[in-house]
């Protein structure tokens, strides 16, 4: 049995209400499932998922969504927990703290800035180190040119990887194992995880499959092939032949913004 506390900023594609939203890093609650109608003043709607718990942080300028999964053991993997402030730091901390949890990974989809904001702080507090694709490595040398290029502050510079991850390899603790699929072209190391058998996810049984692809695919998008390393005609192959082909109920957690499904996004290939 595993948690996902997951974050939906889209209102019209999803049914469910916030219980609560935790307005200085947009931490959000667990909601349930449900036909209840939604509150229009809510800007980000979220729904729960079941015995894994993964709750999604949307944290720093470029609204990252950041997630926290956990068993019943208290065993935790963060992915791209970008905190860029002490708020944010709290919000994440408190989660993890309230929740007796031990973080055991800490993985980044890429390297660009926006999604390593939060590993140093991650790194000292959790005694974890960053696991990332060996061929976005160099992007830790240009943390300061990233910052000006993005304009976006830089507290820490994030620590060098602790592990190299590769297409093919698997990220596990008891109950969740997350299989990593290598897709260049929005950056050349991009990862994404994916989680087959997800089983029971907050209280639901028979949970579909979950993909987090980090900025490799958005609802209705994908990433930019314009940075450092990008390749547009790689990121499309990739997307096609490694994600498009999943099962089409699978559940898609972006970087950035709304979930979606692999159904939603054939139709744009």
């Amino acid at each position: 049995m595993w948690n996902v506390k997951c974050g939906v900023c889209h209102p019209e594609r999803s049914n469910v209400v916030a219980e609560s939203i935790y307005e200085t890093s947009q931490l959000v609650d667990l909601v349930e499932l449900g036909s209840k109608e939604q509150d229009p003043d809510l800007i980000f709607p979220f729904f729960i998922l079941g015995v894994m718990n993964n709750k999604q942080f949307v944290v720093n300028p470029f609204g990252v969504n950041g997630f926290v999964l956990s068993n019943d053991a208290g065993d935790a993997i963060l992915i791209d927990p970008s905190v860029s402030n002490e708020q944010e730091e709290a919000a994440l901390a408190n989660y993890i703290a309230t929740n007796n949890l031990t973080v055991r990974h800490l993985l980044n989809t890429h390297l660009h800035l926006d999604h390593v904001l939060g590993n140093a702080f991650v790194a000292r507090k959790y005694g974890v180190q960053p696991e990332a694709h060996e061929e976005d490595a160099f992007l830790l040398d240009l943390q300061e040119e990233q910052s000006q290029m993005f304009g976006l502050p830089l507290r820490e510079h994030s620590p060098g990887l602790g592990n190299y991850l590769a297409e093919g390899d698997a990220v596990e603790v008891p109950g969740i194992k997350l299989q990593v699929f290598h897709i260049a072209g929005h950056s050349p190391g991009g990862i994404a995880f994916f989680c087959e058998n997800p089983g029971e996810v907050n209280g639901q049984k028979d949970v579909p499959p979950l993909l987090f692809p980090g900025d490799i695919m958005f609802a209705g998008s994908r990433g930019r092939s314009d940075l450092f390393g990008g390749d547009d005609d790689a990121l499309v192959s990739g997307i096609k032949t490694k994600l498009l082909t999943l099962p089409k109920e699978t559940v898609v957690f972006p970087g950035h913004g709304p979930m979606t499904t692999i159904a939603d996004e054939r139709r744009w290939y």
